[in-house]
């Protein structure tokens, strides 16, 4: 992660928000997407996915409750007007409102990572600050990883709060193995267990029926994972989306997001095939130059929260002994 001494709030562009509210809002989100909102406690958050009926992803999203009876969804803006055309498809006739919310922000608070020195600002002053200037909403820890810092949804229209450190939250995002928007996650082809969203509370294998939850569930309890989405530390700029990723000069992966690491590094998420990712740990010192990155020296930098990975296939394994 890229050190920083002050906490910091940052604007975070590119993020569609839909609001769903009314008394059956949370049997309506229970019963479509693959967490489980009905646990979800009123001011925090939790990651989720709406899939397609084959349990491919379609949308993912942070879920928000900022009160009983009203959930907002966050995904990329792009992929905004899909998600809201699906949850009015899916409605039926059920007592519920969904809007698009234009004027909806999305700040993140970095704590500091030294102690504070004069005239530093404390997080807690950078929050007031915010509040006298936009309508918070509702403030919360990222689930996935403390690193990600605190979530503030806070109305834009009336905020101004540079944009130009995101890459900052990018670099912790990708370093903890965190997939987020559809260049993470290709629509209609990502599964949530190759990304490790079941692990991240995205999925719940309890909670009853939801939309491609007969496949994801079969994936699970059968141990069906072939790939893994893992972070990969690359000398030199962020490769660009779909850059080779080589090992013994085979093309084994294409990058996913990237971002500026330090010390003249980089890092990008990469879906790779368990064998392939157990053949390149079982060597050893795979930092040799044998991986690669659009041809710069790569190594795998996989977080503690995903070991042990789960065992390849004996046919995947076959296939990258041959390697």
């Amino acid at each position: 992660m890229i050190p920083h001494d002050d906490a910091m709030i940052i604007n975070h562009p590119d993020t569609g928000f839909i609001s769903v509210a009314g008394e059956d809002s949370c049997a309506f989100l229970q019963s479509i997407i693959t967490a489980n909102v009905d646990t979800l406690p009123v001011t925090e958050c939790r990651p989720s996915a709406l899939l397609t009926p084959q349990g491919r992803v379609l949308i993912d999203m942070m879920v928000y409750r900022p009160a009983t009876d009203r959930f907002i969804l966050r995904c990329d803006n792009v992929r905004r007007d899909d998600l809201f055309a699906k949850l009015r498809r899916y409605r039926l006739r059920r007592p519920i409102e969904i809007t698009i919310e234009p004027d909806i922000r999305l700040y993140i608070l970095l704590a500091k990572k030294t102690v504070t020195q004069a005239g530093q600002q404390t997080e807690s002053q950078i929050i007031d600050q915010l509040g006298k200037t936009a309508g918070i909403i509702i403030s919360c820890i990222d689930p996935r990883n403390p690193d990600l810092g605190t979530h503030i949804l806070a109305n834009g229209a009336r905020a101004s709060v540079s944009v130009d450190k995101i890459d900052i939250w990018h670099n912790a995002r990708i370093a903890a193995g965190i997939p987020e928007g559809a260049i993470d996650l290709t629509p209609e082809r990502a599964l949530m267990l190759e990304a490790g969203l079941d692990q991240l509370g995205a999925v719940d294998f309890e909670k009853g029926c939801y939309v491609g939850q007969e496949v994801t569930a079969r994936t699970h309890y059968r141990g069906l994972v072939k790939r893994r989405l893992v972070p990969i530390k690359i000398k030199g700029k962020p490769p660009i989306v779909d850059s080779a990723i080589t090992w013994n000069e085979k093309v084994i992966g294409n990058s996913k997001t990237a971002a500026p690491s330090d010390n003249g590094m980089s890092i990008c998420l990469a879906l790779l095939k368990l064998s392939d990712i157990h053949a390149i740990l079982d060597g050893g010192d795979y930092n040799n130059g044998d991986l690669a990155v659009n041809g710069n020296p790569a190594l795998l930098a996989i977080p503690d929260w995903m070991m042990p990975l789960p065992s390849p296939s004996k046919q995947q394994a076959k296939e990258s002994q041959k390697i």
